[in-house]
């Protein structure tokens, strides 16, 4: 970590100004999506290649690369659920904390990759609409933050991901993230080693719609309800 991340950093900044001189807005993002993708799937690969982990992602591996908007949503067990998918799915942005975006071995990637920030909520919220209506595919995680342990399968579902898919009437696809350990969730102190290896699986779903009777609360519900009979 310490001689992959600073190197992966540096050599995003120099793709990102070149890019960002010579190419269109779109493009320039596109490219970042690569890049990126290229970056957190060595860092994965690497963690099985030694042995650490074992990921069963086959359900990913299968998804077609179509051209149309698409939103997923998944659980959020541990730190690298994102990585985990990014590297199987192309020409994907996600949704990250605000204060993640401040992060120096995060930020330049990220930005790079046109990662939008949770909040201000109503200009995430436009932010996402624009993007889908341009084709563009994005990433949540709608419980906002880790897992709590105290919450079960997952934390409540904020309601902002049920908006943006109302809106758009394009289909959720769910993502389901199973780990054996509770390495990098919240609350684990991140020196502390695990025992290994750690085994991770992600499923995909069935599309999930809104239904034109629902107000968005109860779609969030719906939604929430089904990660937890998934996952419980």
């Amino acid at each position: 970590m310490a001689i992959y991340w600073p190197s992966c950093v540096l050599l995003i900044i120099v793709i990102c100004i070149i890019s960002s001189i010579f190419q269109s807005k779109e493009n320039h993002r596109f490219l970042g999506q690569r890049v990126l993708r290229r970056t957190l799937g060595g860092f994965i690969t690497q963690l099985e290649w030694i042995g650490m982990i074992r990921v069963d992602d086959n359900d990913l591996k299968r998804h077609p690369d179509s051209p149309e908007p698409l939103i997923f949503a998944c659980n959020h067990p541990a730190l690298w659920d994102a990585p985990l998918i990014i590297r199987r799915i192309p020409r994907l942005s996600g949704i990250m904390k605000a204060e993640l975006l401040a992060n120096p071995l995060l930020t330049h990637g990220a930005r790079f990759a046109g990662f939008l920030p949770n909040s201000p909520r109503m200009t995430m919220i436009r932010a996402s609409l624009e993007r889908l209506s341009i084709g563009e595919r994005l990433l949540f995680f709608p419980e906002g933050t880790r897992t709590r342990e105290e919450n079960g399968a997952v934390n409540p579902f904020r309601p902002g991901l049920a908006l943006i898919a109302k809106e758009s009437g394009i289909p959720i696809i769910p993502i389901f993230i199973r780990q054996d350990s509770p390495y990098l969730r919240k609350g684990w102190p991140i020196i502390k080693m695990p025992d290994l290896p750690i085994t991770i699986s992600l499923n995909l779903g069935e599309p999930i719609r809104a239904l034109p009777e629902e107000t968005v609360r109860e779609f969030s519900e719906r939604l929430e309800a089904i990660f937890r009979k998934e996952l419980e």
